[in-house]
């Protein structure tokens, strides 16, 4: 996938473009749904699909006391994207002067000029150009003047409720990570990097890789079952997020993410790895001393064993 990240790069040189625009924070199943079709639309045509979103999302740079939380990072977000066979995606660089540009302005000098459309789908609730005065009736309006096709999005339930962004990170800071899975067609993820810890967890025999993430949502303390992938690896883990109650100075606690790879003993310091999550075990607690906490992560250790015997026996691919 050809990724164009400045909007001078952007010119009218691919076949009848197929776009949609969004921030398509998560890239959860509606937007794959759009995603797919767009493809398809796009093959009937002899055309090209292509995705364009925002770098930052607009809220971060207008309003960052609002600004939702985003689920991915662009890295995560634009492999996403790739996956469901977009061959480009334009990240179109948010910034003061794109902010203050009008929604017409923005329509056709930013778009339609850049790239000759054929065709452009947006969300039932899109906006755009300054104070998001732009909406689909202006980019219809746009689209007879200048010959191209303006269409809705379709939204897509889950279980008789709209999937949303919004619905993704509720979830999230619930700790619902098995609907998350569902919701997104894939675990939730957090990329990052292995750094040393405090040892805690190599004293008590319970080694853990402590991660540091660029990803702005977590999800709600407690233990989880999660996978971590490390150099295209996959290997089966159970993860603690949360301040470690048990061993932790209140007012000196810092958050951690530790995961503790079974049937694993290798140094991983420095290492890039992603780590996906499966389903919540428990809730973060304080245990009355080390000897409590040691039972309960063996405890929680089986109960991570057990859960991916049962993946095994219905053929669920990580």
């Amino acid at each position: 996938m050809r990724v164009i990240k400045s909007l001078e790069e952007l010119t009218p040189e691919y076949p009848a473009p197929v776009v949609t625009i969004g921030n398509f924070d998560g890239v959860h199943l509606g937007h794959q749904s759009l995603m797919r079709d767009l493809v398809v639309r796009a093959k009937e045509i002899g055309g090209t699909p292509i995705v364009l979103t925002f770098d930052p999302h607009p809220l971060q740079l207008l309003a960052p006391n609002n600004a939702p939380l985003q689920i991915q990072t662009l890295n995560q977000k634009l492999a996403v994207i790739e996956s469901v066979r977009i061959p480009v995606a334009v990240v179109i660089p948010f910034d003061r002067q794109l902010a203050q540009t009008s929604a017409r302005d923005f329509a056709i000098q930013v778009l339609w000029e850049r790239l000759h459309f054929k065709e452009i789908y947006v969300g039932p609730n899109f906006a755009f150009g300054n104070r998001r005065q732009g909406s689909f009736s202006l980019l219809k309006e746009i689209g007879e003047e200048k010959g191209f096709v303006t269409g809705k999005i379709r939204q897509v339930q889950f279980r008789g409720s709209r999937v949303s962004s919004t619905v993704i990170r509720q979830a999230l800071i619930s700790g619902q990570v098995g609907l998350v899975r569902r919701l997104l067609d894939r675990p939730f993820a957090l990329e990052g990097k292995v750094v040393p810890g405090a040892g805690l967890g190599r004293k008590l025999q319970v080694p853990t890789a402590n991660l540091e993430t660029p990803n702005e949502l977590v999800p709600r303390n407690g233990v989880y079952v999660t996978v971590l992938t490390l150099k295209g690896r996959r290997y089966r883990s159970v993860t603690n997020i949360g301040f470690r109650p048990t061993v932790s100075e209140k007012e000196n606690a810092k958050l951690s993410i530790e995961a503790h790879v079974l049937d694993f003993d290798r140094d991983i310091y420095g290492e890039d790895v992603l780590l996906k999550f499966m389903i919540r075990l428990r809730p973060e607690r304080r245990f009355a001393d080390l000897k409590a906490l040691m039972k309960q992560m063996q405890i929680d250790i089986s109960n991570t064993r057990r859960f991916f015997r049962w993946m095994e026996k219905i053929n669920y691919f990580l």
